[in-house]
């Protein structure tokens, strides 16, 4: 476990103070860097991002990164714990805290739990603690959901395994199983998946599983023009093979009728405060769900096409949309305005938002970059390096 942290002294130099004590087994050190607290890499990884935030029940906040671990800010220090400290693996895609008050985290080597002390695998299901896993869900029932690369979703409640959108679905370019990169439960208790390998999303309603006895999943799609149109990038998965699909004229057609969901793609999925789902695509900007119709926020709202990984509302109610290459987007109901690397953002490939309990903004992005965002300035609290 390696903790950073600032201590302001009387000189206001730089200190660099090492001391060993028992920490689960392992050393701890103690780096106090200028100005304010930083995550600093260990692992020595060359490319790496933050790619995902979590605030616990206690208030810390958690990010994982790609091969440098996750961390943990108290609001003075960051902690870093990584594959010596017990963490199953040093790449962490995502982070929940249970009803009982366990970190779990989801890696490619299944899911780890931490209970403030100690790492230890999640189960003794060894699929659970060997499978890639891309999303984690804790239901109001208690079951634990987890996305995988490339065999759905699974069910655990706590006995028994049930695996679900893996082979049992057919799909337009004739995938079984799905990458569940998101889940979220509405505030109706519907679960949603969101497919990143063309299944668009998923709803399921654990209420009408008890009654029926029967665990159904409803679809959304893309229209059939969405494919005529090569809207989703992939000529060779036009209807019928067609060549000249590729041609019919655009202004005849809107691929996003209101019926339909706008791409095939979705990275994440969030809840606003009037119950509406909005769905950050991979190549269609951000699509809103009212519970009846689907309304696109793409070229003529003046806003991103390409690349949404995040959308959260904020408590003012303002929402934000992390992107791939166009910075961060802040949408007021009305006007969207763009922040990017000029305004002091510290990358403009953002993977993530996240609001603490005091209302700043968190983002994470590519090159180990992490900001923060008070509402007027950004400071970048991790050793960036592009």
């Amino acid at each position: 476990m390696t903790k950073y942290c600032i201590n302001n002294s009387i000189y206001s130099l730089l200190l660099v103070l090492t001391f060993f004590t028992s920490c689960n087994g392992q050393n701890k050190t103690d780096i106090i860097p200028s100005g304010h607290p930083k995550m600093i890499r260990t692992q020595g990884t060359n490319y790496t991002q933050v790619g995902c935030g979590f605030q616990d029940k206690a208030g810390n906040l958690w990010f994982g990164t790609l091969n440098e671990g996750v961390y943990r800010y108290n609001g003075k220090s960051f902690t870093q714990f990584t594959k010596k400290d017990g963490l199953n693996d040093n790449c962490v895609n995502v982070i929940i805290e249970d009803r009982e008050g366990n970190l779990l985290f989801g890696t490619p080597a299944g899911i780890c739990k931490y209970d403030g002390k100690t790492f230890a695998p999640f189960t003794d299901n060894q699929l659970m603690n060997s499978i890639s896993i891309s999303s984690l869900l804790e239901d109001k029932d208690g079951n634990i959901w987890f996305g995988t690369k490339n065999n759905g979703v699974y069910r655990y409640d706590g006995k028994s395994l049930a695996n679900f959108l893996n082979k049992d679905y057919m799909f337009h370019r004739k995938i079984h199983a799905q990458l569940i990169m998101d889940m979220l439960q509405d505030k109706k208790g519907n679960i949603w998946f969101s497919s990143w390998n063309g299944g668009g999303v998923w709803r399921y309603d654990p209420a009408a599983a008890r009654s029926t006895g029967v665990d159904s999943f409803t679809n959304f799609s893309p229209s059939a023009d969405y494919y005529l149109l090569n809207e989703d990038g992939r000529s060779f998965n036009n209807a019928d093979n067609d060549p000249l699909n590729n041609f019919r004229p655009k202004a005849i057609v809107d691929y996003r009728p209101k019926d339909f969901i706008h791409d095939d793609m979705i990275f994440s999925i969030s809840e606003d405060k009037a119950g509406n789902i909005w769905f950050a695509t991979r190549r269609h900007g951000a699509c809103r769900y009212d519970g009846k119709s689907f309304t696109s926020f793409k070229e003529k709202e003046g806003f991103v096409s390409y690349g949404i990984s995040s959308i959260v509302e904020d408590k003012k109610g303002n929402f934000w949309f992390a992107t791939g290459k166009n910075g961060v987007w802040h949408y007021d109901g009305k006007n969207f305005k763009n922040l990017t690397v000029k305004d002091g953002l510290v990358n403009n490939d953002v993977w993530f938002v996240l609001e603490d309990k005091r209302g700043n903004l968190w983002f994470g992005t590519r090159g180990f970059g992490l900001s923060r965002y008070d509402g007027k300035t950004f400071t970048t609290v991790s050793d960036y390096k592009e």
